[in-house]
C-alpha cells in the first residue's frame, strides 16, 4: 500500500460521488429541498458514508482507491452517535475479510494475521491505517451498490430512508 494510501487512511473518505449524490453544501445534506431547516439536518455527512459501508460490507463490495475523495479524510474518528458502535463496525469490517480469504485455505496462525492487519485496539476508530483504508473501500462499494440500485438521488431525509430500507428488503428477501 503506497505511503499516501496510509495517510489518508487515518480517518474516514468518502466515495468522491457521495456529497453530490446528497446535495452536501454548507455543512447541510439535501441542502436544495424546501424542507425545514430540522429536516435537512437530521442527518450527517457520516450518516451517508454508514449507509454505503453497510451495503458494502453486507455484499461484500469494495469499491477501488480511485473512487476514494481526493479531498481525502472529512472526519478523523467517529461522530459520538456512532462511537458506541465502533468494535461492532470493526467486527464487521473483519468478518467480510475472514469470510473473502476463504478461511478453509488458512491456517490459524495465517487468519490471526490477517485480523491483526486490520485491528490497532488503541486506534480511536480501533482499526489500523489499512483496516481503515479497506473500510472505506467497502463504503465506497457499498455508495455504487446504493447509487445504482436506488435510482434518482433522493430528495429528502425522509425519502432517502425509506429507498434505503426498501433496498435492503429487497436485496435481502425480506
Amino acid at each position: 500500500m503506497s505511503s499516501e494510501l496510509v495517510t489518508r487512511a487515518r480517518g474516514f473518505v468518502l466515495h468522491e460521488a457521495a456529497r453530490g449524490y446528497f446535495g452536501y453544501i454548507d455543512q447541510r445534506m439535501f441542502s436544495r429541498t424546501r424542507s425545514s431547516d430540522a429536516a435537512r439536518g437530521s442527518l450527517i455527512l457520516f450518516d451517508a458514508y454508514y449507509a454505503g459501508l453497510m451495503l458494502g460490507l453486507t455484499y461484500r463490495k469494495t469499491g477501488s482507491p480511485e473512487m476514494l475523495d481526493r479531498a481525502g479524510i472529512f472526519i478523523q474518528t467517529y461522530p459520538n452517535e456512532y462511537e458506541p458502535y465502533r468494535e461492532y463496525i470493526a467486527g464487521l469490517l473483519v468478518d467480510a475479510e475472514v469470510t473473502a480469504l476463504h478461511s478453509e485455505d488458512y491456517s490459524e496462525q495465517q487468519l490471526e494475521k490477517s485480523i491483526a492487519k486490520l485491528l490497532q485496539v488503541a486506534s480511536p476508530t480501533r482499526l489500523s491505517p489499512e483496516g481503515m483504508h479497506i473500510l472505506n473501500l467497502y463504503a465506497a462499494g457499498g455508495f455504487e451498490l446504493l447509487r445504482s440500485n436506488m435510482g434518482a438521488k433522493p430528495s429528502d431525509p425522509s425519502n432517502f430512508l425509506i429507498r434505503y430500507q426498501a433496498l435492503l428488503e429487497n436485496e435481502t428477501g425480506q
